[in-house]
């Protein structure tokens, strides 16, 4: 019964607050649509790339042919074939092909047996993005792998797959002519930006939970929980309920600008093959750490003020560093390294999981074990500074 009232409380002052309640989904909103259509271009130049490259052979032998020709079935992949590798590398190194894809001379002979050495060399153009890079070595593999299908099937009998050496080379290397290493899967703008600010909203329910705290504080309302034996339990489960089921309208309200509003606006429609299931674990876990540090901030500040001041301040810190408003796969090596640092970052991987890499929910489950550690983690030291004060 106690839980009830509690509950029943905090519904009503988040009803009254009404301009909190708009910016908690008017804000996200508003930057869906404009990060969405604005960043549109960007991301289509990763997923959508067409690509003209340069072939030397230096096999001729049946499979090498065999594999060219299957490759003129790609309709975004264009190639001019050479002679002359140190040719074909200048090409490339000034810009006129993005790739250069020398076949080595064993390719026929060692095509589906062990190789001491590799079968496709690709080098890159200084000026191809690590991305495009990604989707063309993807191609190149899935022909190799479609040809050895094809031999595959017509001596199945002869095939033994235990035969096949683990510690074999790889069958294609790869070579920078200009280093950029970054490896991920490509998101449309659309998906990398629903989840983002999808994470970002969850986690700015820090001011409404840290000035409503203070307000109850500096007004005597702890005093009088206190006073009524109220137990800490009931207390903090008042406070994280009732914005746990904020947070998941959030998300379905900032799922439907994707899949209506962002499209009829020009930009890319939200695809909804997922995971439900996994997409309801990891947002239970982001708003859960998200209410726990708006708990945390909210037993250290002094004033409204201070409190709000300093949760949006931290808000837009964790963005920034968590891939939120700069994309994880623009940034530099070390950026990516500090992501970490951001429980916003665990949050956006794990919504990623779901909307681009459309995985179950096995593989949101390390992510959203981080974010509740984290919760939890906040949680204690909340109540420890609640019992100090």
């Amino acid at each position: 019964m106690k839980l009830y009232y509690a509950l029943k409380k905090e519904f009503l002052i988040l009803w009254r607050n009404k301009s909190a309640l708009l910016s908690l989904f008017l804000m996200p909103a508003i930057f869906i649509l404009i990060m969405s259509l604005a960043q549109k271009d960007i991301y289509k130049e990763y997923t959508n790339a067409n690509i003209t490259y340069t072939i030397v052979n230096q096999d001729k032998g049946q499979k090498s042919l065999q594999f060219i020709d299957a490759l003129k079935d790609y309709e975004h992949l264009t190639f001019i074939e050479k002679d002359s590798l140190e040719e074909a590398q200048a090409l490339t190194r000034e810009g006129d092909t993005m790739f250069t894809l020398r076949i080595a001379k064993a390719f026929s002979a060692h095509f589906d047996k062990k190789s001491e050495n590799p079968l496709i060399d690709i080098y890159m153009s200084p000026s191809t993005k690590a991305p495009v890079k990604l989707y063309f070595q993807s191609k190149i593999k899935e022909t190799m792998m479609a040809l050895k299908m094809k031999k595959i099937l017509k001596s199945i009998g002869k095939y033994d797959d235990t035969k096949q050496d683990a510690k074999d080379k790889k069958t294609i290397e790869t070579h920078y002519l200009y280093d950029n290493t970054h490896k991920t899967v490509i998101p449309t703008a659309t998906q990398q930006n629903v989840p983002a600010w999808i994470v970002f909203s969850m986690f700015f329910v820090i001011i409404p939970i840290s000035t409503l705290f203070i307000t109850e504080r500096d007004d005597g309302t702890l005093d009088r929980l206190k006073a009524m034996n109220s137990p800490k339990g009931i207390f903090l489960l008042s406070k994280i309920i009732p914005y746990m089921v904020i947070n998941q309208l959030q998300l379905y309200s900032m799922i439907l600008v994707g899949l209506f509003l962002v499209p009829l606006l020009g930009g890319d429609k939200l695809t909804m093959d997922i995971d439900f299931f996994a997409l309801f674990v990891i947002s239970l876990a982001i708003s859960f750490a998200a209410i726990g540090f708006a708990l945390f901030l909210s037993t250290l500040m002094k004033s409204i003020e201070q409190a709000s001041i300093v949760g949006a301040l931290s808000a837009v810190i964790m963005g920034a560093v968590g891939g939120i408003m700069i994309p994880k796969l623009v940034m530099p090596p070390l950026m990516q390294d500090l992501t970490l640092l951001s429980p916003m970052s665990w949050g956006l991987e794990g919504m990623l999981d779901v909307f681009v890499r459309n995985l179950d929910v096995s593989a949101v489950l390390y992510e959203a074990s981080v974010l509740v550690v984290f919760g939890i983690l906040m949680l204690t030291i909340s109540t420890y500074n609640f019992k100090r004060r």
